[in-house]
């Protein structure tokens, strides 16, 4: 898998060559192919390996619910970024779009959505119960937050340099975040 990250933060998705993964991995390329059939098998592999190591910067519950939600945004949507992890992040989003078209890749991003949801629903309940956000559904803004997330995450993909910065991305979020927050009188 680090062969892989490797190799992608070379050559980028749509040129990335199971050679280049092997280029990468101190072992042969036979033994790639004893454990993948192909490419697309192999990425999706990597897919969870990254998710996995995503996951340890997510947000712990030490945090107040507000600053939590602002720390996932920001994990999820730095503000700049080199041009490594950028052509990994691209890489994933390239893998999304093949989606469509392969189930284990709809499934693995469908966890990872799933999984997104649930820390997103957790946070907002917490953060409700603890009269930190409004009377909201936390269910339907968790969700919410999912699609503002991953589109924002596709637009810098897509339409920025990796270091362009999208602060006015990140600030409509923020405003989201705002209204979404109690403000002082509605807590009393």
């Amino acid at each position: 898998m680090e062969a892989t990250y490797d190799a992608i933060s070379d050559t980028g998705y749509s040129d990335l060559t199971i050679q280049d993964i092997a280029d990468e991995f101190d072992r042969s390329k036979t033994l790639i192919y004893y454990h993948y059939d192909g490419r697309e098998e192999l990425l999706v592999d990597f897919l969870d390996y990254v998710m996995k190591q995503f996951r340890t910067m997510l947000p712990d519950s030490t945090e107040s619910p507000q600053e939590e939600l602002e720390t996932l945004v920001d994990t999820l949507l730095p503000t700049t970024i080199d041009e490594e992890p950028f052509q990994v992040m691209l890489a994933m989003f390239e893998l999304r779009v093949n989606a469509p078209y392969d189930t284990n890749c709809r499934e693995q991003y469908r966890a990872v959505e799933d999984e997104l949801n649930t820390l997103l629903v957790d946070i907002l309940s917490r953060g409700v119960e603890m009269g930190e956000f409004e009377n909201i559904d936390p269910e339907i803004e968790a969700e919410l937050f999912v699609s503002l997330l991953i589109g924002t995450r596709a637009r810098r993909l897509t339409v920025y340099d990796p270091k362009e910065s999208i602060t006015s991305l990140k600030e409509a979020l923020q405003y989201h975040i705002d209204r979404i927050t109690a403000t002082p009188e509605g807590n009393a």
